[in-house]
């Protein structure tokens, strides 16, 4: 679950990196929000196993949690490991998003993006023991100010896919038709395909996303030097 939780997150950097510089045109520091939060958002889909790093965000709250997911949406990968999952997630960023003048908007938003940056920074291994303390401030800090908040559906539509994506390319596949359907789809034939936690992912994936990660970083760094200050915001 670690190693496939570093990937997803690696994943999540690069997705929310995509979607903020290309079809957000967001400036570096909105930017660098949108990736943290869709990088969590990547490990997200993962409530619904007891091990994994989103599950170990805060012990047992979000372990029983975990549990609790598990058991309502048919096991693991199933319900949070399709498309109905990725709506439900988008769908609640979405609605505390919308309703952010009340507090159950305020309340939903910030458990949300605890949870999400928690889970990154976990994935990632950044902040050690101090990880949960961190994505609380993070949290705080981004609804108090509101800064990069407006991207949040984004970000969690952004992640979730990339998670699924991420999923599909394993030889066991997803359930992306669930309930409808429990035909799992690979994205890749069986002689490509690969095994969660195994070389591939260590060696090929992994270091891949890595590459797409700094040549995205690069990308921005250019696009702000020629339009500076020129990107869009959002709050």
């Amino acid at each position: 679950a670690d190693v496939m939780g570093r990937t997803h997150a690696l994943s999540g950097l690069v997705a929310g990196g995509t979607v903020g510089h290309f079809v957000l045109h967001l400036g570096p520091a909105h930017l660098a929000v949108m990736a943290a939060v869709t990088a969590g958002a990547a490990v997200l889909p993962d409530i619904d196993h007891p091990d994994a790093s989103v599950a170990r965000s805060f012990g047992f709250v979000t372990k029983g949690f975990a549990w609790l997911v598990e058991h309502v949406s048919g096991g693991h990968r199933h319900g949070t490991h399709s498309l109905a999952g990725l709506a439900a997630f988008t769908g609640v960023a979405y609605l505390a998003r919308h309703y952010l003048q009340t507090l159950a908007g305020q309340t939903g938003l910030g458990l949300l993006l605890v949870l999400v940056l928690a889970s990154g920074l976990r994935a990632l291994k950044i902040g050690g023991h101090f990880s949960d303390l961190l994505a609380i401030g993070g949290a705080a800090g981004m609804l108090y100010s509101g800064f990069g908040v407006a991207g949040v559906p984004w970000a969690v539509a952004a992640g979730t896919a990339a998670h699924l994506a991420g999923d599909m390319l394993t030889n066991e596949g997803l359930p992306i038709a669930w309930p409808l359907s429990r035909f799992h789809v690979r994205l890749l034939p069986e002689p490509l395909a690969f095994t969660t936690g195994t070389r591939p992912e260590r060696w090929i994936v992994a270091p891949l996303l890595l590459v797409a990660l700094v040549w995205l970083v690069w990308v921005a760094a250019v696009m702000e030097k020629v339009v500076p200050g020129g990107r869009v915001t959002l709050r």
